[in-house]
């Protein structure tokens, strides 16, 4: 079969007749750990779709992501894309969003014990794929560090072992805007501006131009006042401030020993992304046994994962293919 061919037929699997579709969505109660000899319970809210005993391929976005796949990534996600729930069963949760009793937040290896949870619950002993970008790409690698017998790959797209330095300084500033926000009874407004503050960071400063320039100034500042008002109503219908401040922090507060991850991992770098350099992941890709690094040039840096479709749509095919067929 040409490669064409198979890349066309491989969006998770082989073309042979699925099994009936299903459909899975709830929640499940989970005692978690969150300190030596403290427990709480936790409600972890989970999708799964997809074919009784096929494959399954675990997806997971950035911190505004949530279980629905189809629709933060519904590009990719159908019966004709790359992630399709008639071939394949995709696995998706909602990110755990809370503090701890002790203020801690929710940590990114907290978020893969929750999916182990999932996991165990709905009777799934391996994953043939983790997919993971931003936030679930740090998910992903805890994933994989904590619990190698339970993924046979990763793809991890612009997301690293740690939190580079600029990047947590730029989130330190956004929680700060928040925290005056709420003391001085005004969430709604702080949670707008730390959002705009984040898009400045998401984006080059090349493509803001791009968009926003214009001879009169003015027009300049009527247009990102749009854009920024746009955004962040947006995120107030999904974030309120402690659950914004507990995944920031938790972003910060993320790190992973990359010689404890055995499976074979695929990095994807963004050229102009300014949250996740490709100097941190070329460091990831040396320290890891078995991985390889493809660095994209692409004018939305950390945002490309979601407006660089055809390269991330042949690339998940590839991963899916092979992860179904081992």
């Amino acid at each position: 079969m040409s490669q064409t061919a198979t890349l066309a037929e491989a969006a998770c699997g082989p073309t042979s007749a699925p099994a009936s579709r299903q459909f899975v969505s709830g929640g499940l109660w989970h005692d978690m750990s969150w300190a030596p000899g403290r427990h709480k319970p936790v409600r972890i809210m989970y999708r799964l779709e997809g074919p009784a005993g096929a494959p399954v391929v675990l997806t997971m976005g950035g911190i505004s992501a949530s279980r629905h796949v189809d629709r933060w990534w519904k590009e990719h996600y159908g019966a004709e894309g790359a992630l399709n729930p008639e071939r394949c069963r995709i696995l998706s949760i909602d990110w755990l969003g809370h503090r701890w009793p002790d203020g801690s937040p929710v940590t990114t290896a907290q978020q893969a014990e929750a999916l182990i949870a999932v996991m165990d619950s709905l009777g799934i002993r391996r994953l043939a794929t983790c997919i993971g970008a931003s936030y679930g790409a740090m998910v992903g690698l805890a994933l994989a560090a904590r619990y190698p017998e339970r993924l046979e790959s990763l793809l991890a797209i612009s997301g690293a072992h740690s939190s580079h330095p600029m990047a947590t300084a730029r989130r330190m500033i956004q929680r700060e805007i928040i925290q005056m926000g709420v003391d001085a009874g005004d969430e709604r407004r702080a949670l707008k501006l730390a959002r705009s503050l984040a898009l400045t960071t998401y984006r080059p400063g090349s493509l803001f131009a791009e968009r926003f320039d214009h001879p009169r100034p003015q027009r300049v500042l009527e247009r990102l006042d749009r854009y920024f008002e746009h955004q962040g109503r947006r995120l107030i219908g999904q974030f309120d401030a402690e659950r914004y401040l507990c995944l920031s922090e938790s972003l910060d507060l993320h790190q992973v020993d990359p010689g404890a991850i055995r499976c074979p991992v695929t990095l994807v770098a963004v050229h102009s992304d300014e949250l996740v350099p490709v100097s941190q992941l070329e460091e990831l890709d040396r320290a890891l046994c078995d991985s390889s690094l493809r660095v994209i040039q692409s004018d939305f840096g950390h945002d490309a994962f979601l407006k660089e479709t055809p390269f991330f749509d042949t690339l998940i095919r590839q991963l899916v293919a092979k992860g179904a067929s081992q």
